[in-house]
């Protein structure tokens, strides 16, 4: 009897050690990656786009809804390659943005060469009505603009080349995440655009890679510009 005892109780102990735990911190291998700069440095490779860019993140939207609220209109369908392969940008007519749309998971990815359609004010705050918007620019000199809208409204504003700089309704609160995604002092181009791409993940819970963004069709599209 005395033996049968010990038994179930070293088999209660087993049990107990192969059960999950409910409490305490997680293992490390189970928490989720935090994006950081290092994680994009990939994008300073991407020499189609050393004059500048501009992305834009539209949650809950399909490509045509983006179109219908933009007022654009489909061209073709197109590669990565053709989007951006000539990193000049479009030319002509003035009165026009050039963007394609692609969809990545719950968001539609709207992607400009050397533009800056995400960043108007008169076209992203339609735009982010009823959903979230974040758009990421950046000018051939490095400097550009930040922006997270929610349901029309500035959450968030600033130059990713001076990320000490915030403006926007949610500014404070999201400032130690934009300290720890690796902004650094700021000055370098190369490391606010990474740190600016691996804050667009934290916000938006999709990752960006160069594989993602190659393997898509685009919708190549023409948006008239809002008159100044």
């Amino acid at each position: 009897m005395r033996r049968r005892s010990l038994v179930l109780l070293l088999s209660a102990g087993a049990l107990a050690a192969c059960s999950p735990r409910h409490s305490g911190t997680p293992a490390a291998a189970a928490t989720p990656h935090a994006a950081v700069a290092d994680d994009y440095w990939w994008f300073a490779l991407e020499r189609d786009l050393d004059k500048g860019f501009c992305f834009t993140w539209v949650q809950g939207l399909t490509p045509p809804q983006v179109l219908k609220r933009l007022g654009g209109k489909e061209l073709e369908r197109v590669t990565w390659e053709q989007l951006v392969g000539s990193g000049d940008g479009p030319s002509v007519p003035a009165d026009r943005y050039f963007v394609g749309v692609a969809r990545l998971e719950s968001w539609s990815l709207i992607v400009e060469d050397a533009g800056d359609l995400g960043v108007t004010d008169r076209l992203v705050r339609p735009l982010s009505a009823g959903t979230t918007a974040v758009a990421h620019q950046r000018g051939p000199t490095g400097h550009g603009r930040f922006l997270l809208l929610q349901d029309s409204v500035v959450q968030l504003d600033f130059d990713p080349m001076a990320p000490a700089k915030l403006s926007g309704t949610r500014a404070a609160e999201l400032a130690p995440m934009i300290s720890s995604v690796g902004f650094g002092a700021g000055g370098d181009p190369k490391q606010s655009m990474a740190a600016a791409f691996a804050l667009t993940e934290r916000l938006t819970g999709t990752k960006l890679t160069q594989d993602l963004l190659r393997e898509h069709t685009y919708v190549f599209t023409s948006v008239p510009r809002p008159p100044t």
